[in-house]
């Protein structure tokens, strides 16, 4: 006796049939895949029963199928975004909250761009008259001293200098730019690396900062457990009750180049005071 088509199961048969048949899959290698048997495979092939939804999850993955398009409902990520999606999914806590940073700082300086200078659709371009679009910039204190990513490096002096940088999500909010001195924090921040310091004297677990342990400065990631490095060669930092630790900010990221004002743009600025 035939059995009758499950309801609603014929337009899942096709998108498995097809999907395997894609990926150059038998049923049986499928059903192992997807951890049922053959003869389930083959039922959702024909449409004579179909998929519980608890084994979709687990279906998609062997076909290397989007959910969305399983259910026929239209992904709302570009390959782009998957791709951003499934790299940062790959990072550890410190990679993520870099990425984060850098991805918010590239939002702000672009909203800033379309902000400054609104383009009109179908419009000519407006006529050079001579004046210059100045980005705003802000004085932030350079240090001497460096913190160290791997043996402390002492913190207890006041030697810098104030420089000019160019606003944006991160410089604005920067009090301190700090030198990163070992290889700890590796590949997150590297040995010479400078990095901006918002000052603070708490942070959120998975947050990097700036701690003075004992008089010495380190950059580490605060987690409860103690102060991690990146680098997994060098073993957590933790603390008995007679250790001085404490935090002195928050790392908000690389400084790069391009958020610098070099010496002869900031003496044109001043030339125009």
């Amino acid at each position: 006796m035939n059995r009758k088509p499950s309801p609603g199961a014929e337009k899942y048969a096709g998108v498995i049939r097809e999907a395997r048949r894609a990926a150059g899959m038998s049923q049986q290698e499928l059903a192992d895949r997807a951890g049922v048997s053959r003869n389930t495979v083959a039922g959702w092939e024909t449409g004579h029963s179909r998929p519980e939804l608890d084994s979709v999850p687990a279906l998609c993955g062997a076909l290397g199928l989007p959910l969305a398009s399983f259910f026929g409902v239209r992904d709302r990520f570009s390959r782009e975004e998957r791709q951003l999606l499934t790299a940062f999914r790959a990072m550890g806590a410190g990679d993520r909250q870099v990425l984060l940073w850098q991805a918010e700082a590239v939002a702000a300086a672009r909203t800033a761009e379309k902000a400054a200078a609104p383009v009109r659709r179908n419009a000519a371009p407006a006529p050079f008259r001579g004046e210059i679009v100045r980005r705003e910039t802000v004085k932030v204190w350079k240090s001497d001293l460096s913190a160290a990513a791997g043996t402390g490096v002492p913190l207890d002096a006041e030697r810098g200098e104030a420089v000019l940088l160019y606003k944006d999500a991160l410089t604005s909010r920067a009090d301190e730019i700090l030198t990163v001195n070992g290889h700890s924090m590796e590949p997150t921040f590297r040995d010479g690396d400078l990095v901006l310091v918002e000052h603070t004297e708490s942070l959120r677990p998975g947050e990097i900062g700036v701690f003075v342990v004992n008089g010495e400065g380190y950059v580490k990631e605060y987690q409860p457990d103690g102060l991690h490095s990146h680098n997994p060669e060098y073993p957590v930092m933790r603390f008995g009750e007679d250790s001085e630790v404490r935090c002195v900010g928050r790392v908000l990221g690389r400084l790069e180049a391009d958020q610098t004002v070099s010496a002869e743009e900031a003496e044109g600025m001043e030339g125009e005071e």
